[in-house]
This record gives structure tokens, C-alpha cells and sequence, in this order.
């Protein structure tokens, strides 16, 4: 009887030895380097698994930001929490807000205070009539700040008024880094956010169907209701012309700001974003950051 019970209590123990774990130790070793979004209960994406220690890109960047999208996984970062301008990074909120007030067929009209603007044009024409989908192509494609002007103007009874949904925006989407002073992304004290906040502002961006064909198109023709008016558009994003899997979405810069890009890329449909701020050459930092990720880490 006693040899019995010994032999009971051997099988237990090989089989906790040599049977496979369970799904909920996988998902606790695939939090790599940190977590900043939930994860469905009922769709558990593990984070990527560390490949190889090889060292991270020197980057230019002040800071910087590699996560990925479907565990909500941290892969990389670079003064994650410090407070930066982010210039026409700044859009991507304008697009937000002017998506959940107005329609994408409404027309506007151009009027002479849309034009009081510096900087990249779409040339937009006083008295010209266009539809905010092309208004929001202008300003994500070409990053034109008079459409971006043009929109808030529209959107809003103020600028100012339109800062305000700004910032309330952002205090609802739990950003504890952020302030906007314009649409456009100018130069401010009170114009800024961090790493963390932007990938909470793409992961909201994204969930758009338009705003997300938008900031992949590499270039279109846009024309006002009439036709009268014709706006060629290229995109400002040098990475998503020349790198098959990048998605999108926004370039930067001003004087104060430098250099500004977020990249969304595709690889195997695994999805990463990468953010870089303050940057001497935002295209070598991004396209180093991926370069590194895909050689750091497996999936």
C-alpha cells in the first residue's frame, strides 16, 4: 500500500515537471518591457520574446518609443515621460476632433482668416468650397497647416474654443503629459506631450477607417465641390515612399521642435509604432529603431 501511494505521488510529480505550462504563464513572460493598454481577456496577444542582446540605435532623438500594438507591449524606450513640442504631431488630435463633430462629406467654406498661416500650404483659395475629407488630407497628408486652420475654424465657433476641445480630448483619453495651444502644432510653452501620450493619441487615431486610409496614402488630387480648384498632394512621410510596410501616420517639424515622426509598420500582421521626438534626422532614427526591433525581438 505504502509503494502504492510513493508511486502516486512520483506520477504527480513528473507530470508537473514535463507537461506543458498554461496559456497564463506564456502571457505573464510576454510582457517584455511594459504595458500601457489592455488586453482582451477573451484575445490574450503575447508580447514579443527577446531574440538576441544587441544593442539599440545611438538615436539623435531625445526621445523615443517603440511599442507594440498588439500586446500593448513596450519594446524600447528613451525618456518616455519627458515633455516635448511636437509640432504637426499635434494634428493628429485636430483630426480627432474634427472627426467626432463634424461630417466628412461637410463642405467649407475658405475664408480669409483660414489663411493666416506660415508654413507648409495646400493653397487653399478664399471663397473656395471643399469637403473636410479633403481639408483632412491637406493637413494629414501634406501636413498643410491652412487646411488644419480651415478645419478648426470650421469645427468650432473659436480657435480658441477648438484648443478647448483639444484639451478636453485629451484629459478624457487619460493624458497626463499633454497640452495644445493651436491645431497646427506652432511652437508653444503650452504645446506639448510625451512618447506615452502619443501612442494613447495613434491607438485612438487608428480606430478611424478614414483617418487611417488617410495617413497611408502616399499621394492624391484633391479639388474643391466645383472644380474650379485642384490641390496636389504628396506626402511629407519620406519613410511610408520608400519602406513596403510602413501603414502611416505623421511627420514634424518646426525650429523649436526639430525633427517629429511616428511610423506605423507592418511586418508578418504584427503591428508596431514607433515615435521620435526632438530628432536631427527623424527618418535614419525611425528606420534604425524598426531595424533594431526586428532583429531584437521574434514573434
Amino acid at each position: 500500500m505504502l509503494n502504492k501511494i510513493i508511486y502516486i505521488i512520483i506520477g504527480f510529480a513528473l507530470a508537473f515537471v514535463f507537461f506543458p505550462r498554461t496559456s497564463q504563464d506564456s502571457l505573464r513572460a510576454g510582457i517584455v518591457s511594459g504595458s500601457i493598454s489592455n488586453i482582451s481577456s477573451n484575445q490574450v496577444i503575447t508580447a514579443p520574446e527577446i531574440a538576441t542582446n544587441i544593442t539599440p540605435p545611438n538615436l539623435s532623438a531625445k526621445a523615443a518609443l517603440v511599442y507594440d500594438l498588439g500586446s500593448g507591449s513596450i519594446l524600447y524606450s528613451k525618456n518616455l515621460d519627458e515633455k516635448l513640442p511636437i509640432a504637426s504631431l499635434t494634428k493628429l488630435m485636430t483630426a480627432l476632433i474634427v472627426a467626432g463633430h463634424v461630417g466628412f462629406e461637410d463642405i467649407v467654406s475658405i475664408r480669409k482668416n483660414d489663411q493666416t498661416i506660415i508654413g507648409a500650404s495646400m493653397g487653399l483659395m478664399v471663397g473656395e468650397k471643399i469637403q473636410v475629407q479633403n481639408l483632412l488630407r491637406g493637413m494629414l497628408i501634406s501636413s498643410s497647416n491652412d487646411a488644419a486652420l480651415a478645419l478648426a475654424n470650421f469645427t468650432a465657433t473659436t480657435p480658441e474654443a477648438f484648443v478647448q476641445m483639444m484639451n478636453d480630448r485629451a484629459v478624457s483619453l487619460g493624458l497626463t503629459a499633454t497640452k495644445f495651444a493651436n491645431p497646427i502644432g506652432w511652437d508653444s510653452d503650452d504645446n506639448y506631450s510625451n512618447t506615452l501620450d502619443l501612442v494613447k493619441i495613434s491607438q485612438e487615431f487608428l480606430k478611424d477607417p478614414m483617418l487611417s486610409e488617410i495617413v497611408q496614402t502616399k499621394e492624391t488630387v484633391v479639388a474643391s465641390v466645383d472644380g474650379k480648384y485642384v490641390h496636389k498632394l504628396l506626402t511629407t512621410n519620406k519613410l511610408l515612399l520608400e519602406n513596403p510596410e510602413i501603414r502611416g501616420i505623421k511627420t514634424g517639424f518646426t525650429s523649436k521642435a526639430l525633427g517629429n515622426l511616428m511610423i506605423l509598420s507592418d511586418y508578418n500582421n504584427r503591428q508596431i509604432i514607433t515615435i521620435v521626438l526632438g530628432s536631427q534626422n527623424r527618418e535614419v532614427d525611425s528606420q534604425e529603431l524598426l531595424n533594431w526591433t526586428l532583429r531584437a525581438y521574434k514573434w
